[in-house]
């Protein structure tokens, strides 16, 4: 992997876990993610009537619908999961992808993974393990009632979701190569915006169907961390599309859990959130796993 990708990807890992937690920190994070992905949605029909998305093939456009399904519901859980539970619980759920990612990159798209950076995975995925369990196992003593929690049921759900889109926009990003109509530099971006708004579109459509509604009070007192936000997903996941296009998925995913250790400083600092000492320590070590699968 080279070093300009892996500044990339640790560039979006760090604004992931930054418009993560301006979520985690709204009074109704569904609430805050539908407005999110208003402005999304708006960028994205702006952006896009500038170039010639016509010219998409329907085989893309079959992958851009499947993504935007699966973020729909990546959003829904992502942002009950905040609602439920801590950022440094939740978000190492979240975020253990790097457990199924090669496997599915494996049986899907034929990668393959060195020694050194299979052992590089290995490392990551037991650290998430026991930041997992760690702090709700010091305070129940139960592990099968862990497993059993509202908050863990959300996560495991938007982990599940992570899994999916990572093969599907990695095969969209390996199909938009051959759209000569788009500039190379713009794949990942119009790529992207699709998705968002099919994503967002169905969102809409399940938040006015909703027994609890819309709180639209949120866009006055939050506008400003709402559009922050909305920023930020632009750029995190732009830098990720566009290093899927030359690089490894199986390494792009494990790196960007770099952000894992963001999450838990956050949790730190921002939310005040407990076992973080232990937790903290446990992802040093998750680093030293990084690197390996970075270098692998």
């Amino acid at each position: 992997m080279s070093s300009f990708a892996i500044i990339l990807v640790l560039m979006s890992a760090g604004i992931h876990i930054i418009w993560n937690s301006l979520t985690k920190s709204s009074s109704n994070p569904r609430a805050f993610s539908l407005f999110k992905g208003t402005i999304l949605m708006v960028v994205a029909i702006i952006f896009s009537m500038g170039f010639p998305i016509l010219s998409i093939p329907a085989g893309i456009w079959v992958l851009i619908m499947l993504s935007g399904i699966i973020h729909s519901v990546y959003i829904l859980a992502l942002s009950t999961a905040y609602e439920k539970g801590e950022i440094s619980y939740v978000y190492p759920i979240v975020r253990s992808a790097p457990a199924f990612v090669p496997l599915a990159a494996f049986l899907m798209l034929g990668e393959t993974i060195s020694i050194r950076g299979g052992v590089g995975v290995f490392t990551v995925v037991i650290c998430i393990i026991i930041l997992l369990l760690q702090g709700k196992l010091l305070a129940n003593p139960s592990l099968i009632s862990i497993f059993f929690r509202k908050e863990n049921f959300w996560a495991f759900v938007t982990l599940g979701t992570v899994v999916i889109y990572s093969i599907t926009d990695k095969k969209g990003m390996l199909a938009m190569q051959q759209v000569d109509e788009l500039p190379v530099y713009i794949h990942g971006v119009i790529f992207f915006l699709l998705e968002t708004t099919i994503c967002y579109l169905i969102y809409w459509v399940f938040m006015l169907s909703s027994k609890k509604g819309i709180q639209w009070s949120i866009w006055k007192v939050e506008w400003w961390k709402i559009s922050l936000a909305a920023f930020g997903t632009m750029v995190s996941y732009a830098l990720i599309l566009h290093v899927m296009k030359t690089e490894n998925l199986s390494y792009i995913v494990t790196l960007r859990q770099s952000s894992i250790l963001f999450a838990i400083i956050i949790g730190w600092f921002w939310f005040r959130e407990p076992f973080i000492r232990i937790r903290l320590l446990i992802a040093t070590v998750m680093i030293f796993g990084l690197y390996l699968v970075a270098t692998g």
